[in-house]
């Protein structure tokens, strides 16, 4: 674990645009539908909370909009229910003197994701003058158990956490018990976690509307291969689950096999290497990642076999690399820059502002035949496309 605290001076409020593009990767968090796992996760710490007809609207239209951005006839949302969080009693000034203290139970910068998302984090910070209590897990989630206990000692105004495993529920229920407000902050835990909000993207929406474009490319029939990133997180078993639960209504498709690709495009490639063997009929191959769809275009040109519809998140290296190809993909993202809305939902509850209970970021969908209004062609083949932070920072993180 590597424990870094930062102190910036107090400024005024402000927002990064997020709603408009950004992009999707890895990040860690709650296991794969367990007991008591709600699909929004976390949640008001137990009190009660009102319906948001603004929000539910809000949400609803997400649906509509993928559809439309994926060219989908409609896309029907799972029943979720958003909440509108009574965040009086958490109003409070600074702890320790005019500052606050917002402690950042964070993955740690394992890749351009992370990095990003941190990066994002702190220069949000800065600007709203606060003092942030660092904490990497270096994406090990036993490790981001004595990351919050150790954060939680330090008695923080607030806490964002963005979630490595379900094993962390505890220590966020201790954190809330001690009086710190916690928001889940990409990823989610289960209703009980005590967080009194999670800030996270649509995982159902993102694989359904991914499973529901294959269909779409194959006329509803043909075989499918279903790769996820990493076992027993959210952002790949809850896109998974929604993705079989399409598959199963579509007799025609049959999922010949499930495998993870740990968001790696080196595990991908070996696992790409494979289905070209066994599987040399496969016709789509359901992905939630570019990290993992760059190892499946590598193996299956290295093989000189056509490759698969796909889909996945959009990271920069796999636009560049079938750019002047017929690859026929959908893309979607799950942008690291969420973190600056993170930060503002966690200030929000220090002011005693309400709050939703499940803050769902809103990021485009495209296909193919957008590439070029997306790829990024001068940039790092790290970049997660499209990015919501300026130009400038993102070449100070050496991404442009």
């Amino acid at each position: 674990m590597r424990t870094h605290v930062s102190t910036s001076r107090r400024g005024g409020r402000l927002r990064l645009p997020l709603a408009l593009g950004m992009a999707a990767a890895l990040v860690a968090a709650c296991g794969t539908e367990q007991e008591g796992t709600s699909a929004g996760g976390g949640g008001g710490g137990g009190e009660e909370c009102a319906n948001s007809e603004e929000a539910q609207a809000t949400y609803r239209e997400a649906w509509t909009t993928a559809a439309e951005q994926l060219g989908l006839e409609e896309l029907e949302p799972v029943e979720e229910e958003i909440c509108e969080v009574d965040t009086s009693e958490w109003a409070a000034e600074p702890k320790n003197g005019d500052t606050y203290r917002i402690a950042f139970a964070a993955q740690g910068p394992t890749n351009s994701w992370g990095l990003t998302n941190e990066e994002a984090f702190r220069a949000h910070a800065e600007e709203l003058g606060v003092e942030v209590l660092y904490a990497s897990a270096n994406g090990d989630a036993t490790a981001q158990v004595d990351n919050i206990q150790q954060l939680a000692s330090q008695d923080p105004d607030a806490m964002v956490v963005v979630p490595m495993g379900d094993g962390i529920t505890g220590q966020v229920q201790a954190a809330a018990s001690q009086g710190i407000p916690v928001v889940l902050c990409a990823g989610r835990l289960g209703a009980d976690s005590g967080a009194v909000s999670t800030v996270t993207r649509q995982y159902e929406l993102l694989g359904t509307m991914y499973a529901e474009w294959l269909v779409q490319q194959l006329g509803g029939e043909g075989q499918v291969a279903v790769l996820s990133g990493l076992a027993g997180v959210p952002t790949a078993e809850f896109q998974k689950a929604a993705a079989l639960e399409v598959f199963s209504r579509y007799p025609g498709i049959e999922v010949v096999t499930e495998q993870y690709t740990e968001w790696s495009p080196t595990v991908a490639k070996t696992v790409a290497a494979n289905l070209v063997t066994q599987y040399p009929e496969l016709d789509g191959i359901w992905s939630d990642s570019g990290y993992g769809d760059l190892g499946v275009v590598q193996a299956y040109q290295e093989a000189g076999r056509p490759v698969p519809p796909m889909t996945g998140d959009a990271i920069n290296a796999f636009l560049k690399a079938v750019q002047g190809t017929d690859v026929k993909f959908a893309l979607s993202s799950f942008p690291p820059e969420q973190s600056t809305q993170c930060l503002d939902t966690a200030m929000s509850v220090l002011e005693g502002e309400p709050v939703l209970d499940k803050v769902y970021i809103e990021s485009p969908s495209f296909t193919h035949e957008q590439l070029d209004q997306y790829v990024r062609p001068e940039c790092s083949d790290n970049l997660f496309v499209p990015s919501g932070l300026p130009d400038e920072q993102l070449r100070e993180l050496g991404l442009c």
